[in-house]
């Protein structure tokens, strides 16, 4: 359903064109950033989520029996509460998000948001949950990166909204995970909305690849999918036998589907297949129909996996082997971003098979452990729907602020 464009309230201090650079907060394995709001203004730790479109947090409204929450240990929430702020707007519409995790439900109103620490202030467009199955969250609600298009009614996400009102400097937010992706310990993670900062962060050049529409609109950040490519080096049980991580287009021996062979094998789909990168999700999901012959040529059997015969070792997971995702229209260039076995393995996190089925056979997921090796660029193109043009960019991390190279 098309979201419509907030009524806005009148706010001081507005500020003129930016770039907000939110840090990044990782509580066990969720990732958020904080934003006050209402009057006077309340913190609130919103996961970001390129998968989803409204923003949502946990209200007063909530009863034990609504919005269960185990986690109160590690993270307690900080709920919205309508009365207590000068600025609330209360649009007397009913809200409902289904996603594959959980959902919630709750209505929809308008308050002033602000960012910690800044002048910054913009009126926001909300749902405030008072039914929520997202138990174990270490945040108070998500932070929508999508598209307008598919947002609850009389909602836009917090990005378009910033956008369409010129309070932001580029149609874009840029995306670094941090050095640290543990929760113990300083974190330096960013979340720039309004800009990015690969001069910073990539070492070399952001390659870019356009997104599709679904249905005649732009919804998520979904790209298409041209095929999937495992390379395996001439001898894996040679230590020193390295493939390296790629970002940009290299040659890749295509094959026809249901053929194994096993050192250099790509899975073309011809465009017809696609990507969305989600940054709400864990771990990379690939089409069902791709996903045995990826373990077999990995040396692994599928099956036998699933069943427990075989389990996926941590020895398995090294630099021996890699994962590429081929992206893009058929009649453009290859996109490639590419994926060592053992940047699989993040600091602390236990040894599991690389990649999972998405249910689909046309349908990729893209989540957090793949997108954690990039600084990623999220370009709307323009700062109006009729001009969109977006893509979704990639940059490999300079050595300084690549956590596999932290000590």
């Amino acid at each position: 359903m098309v979201g419509s464009v907030p009524r806005l309230l009148a706010v001081a201090g507005t500020a003129s064109a930016a770039v907000l650079d939110l840090p990044v907060s990782i509580k066990g394995s969720y990732s958020s950033v904080k934003l006050d709001i209402g009057t006077p203004p309340k913190e609130h730790h919103l996961l970001f989520d390129t998968g989803s479109t409204t923003v949502w947090t946990v209200s007063t409204d909530c009863t034990e029996e609504s919005c269960p929450y185990g986690n109160s240990q590690e993270y307690k929430q900080q709920y919205y509460n309508a009365s207590a702020s000068s600025t609330t707007d209360d649009l007397h519409v009913p809200g409902a998000i289904p996603y594959l995790g959980g959902d919630v439900k709750g209505e929809i109103y308008e308050d002033v948001f602000s960012v910690p620490g800044s002048s910054m202030k913009w009126n926001q467009t909300f749902l405030a949950a008072n039914q929520s199955s997202w138990r174990w969250i270490t945040a108070d609600g998500f932070l929508g990166l999508g598209f307008s298009a598919v947002a609850e009614p009389n909602t836009t996400t917090l990005v378009e909204t910033l956008l369409w009102d010129d309070k932001l400097s580029e149609p874009r937010f840029g995306l670094f995970w941090g050095t640290n992706l543990n929760s113990k310990g300083p974190q330096d993670g960013v979340l720039s909305i309004g800009g990015s900062h690969e001069d910073k962060y990539v070492d070399g050049k952001v390659v870019y690849a356009p997104i599709q529409k679904n249905d005649d609109i732009y919804s998520l950040w979904r790209v298409a999918l041209k095929g999937i490519n495992i390379l395996v080096a001439d001898d894996p049980t040679n230590k020193n036998s390295t493939v390296e991580t790629h970002v940009g287009s290299y040659p890749t021996t295509h094959l026809a589907p249901n053929t194994f062979p096993s050192a250099n094998v790509t899975w073309p789909t011809y465009g017809q297949d696609y990507a969305v990168f989600d940054t709400g999700a864990g771990g990379l999901s690939v089409p069902d129909d791709s996903i045995a012959a990826m373990y077999y040529n990995l040396g692994w059997d599928y099956q036998k996996l699933l069943s427990g015969e075989q389990r996926f070792t941590c020895e398995a997971m090294n630099s021996s082997w890699a994962v590429s995702l081929i992206l893009g229209p058929e009649d453009q260039e290859n996109i490639v971003v590419s994926m060592r076995g053992d940047e699989f393995l993040r600091p602390g996190s236990q040894c599991q098979p690389p990649f999972n089925p998405s249910g689909r056979d046309s349908f990729a997921l893209v989540g957090t452990t793949f997108l954690q090796r990039f600084y990623t660029v999220w370009d709307f193109g323009a700062d109006r729907v009729a001009e969109y043009k977006p893509r979704i960019g990639f940059g490999k991390l300079k050595k300084e602020f690549d956590y596999l190279h932290q000590s």
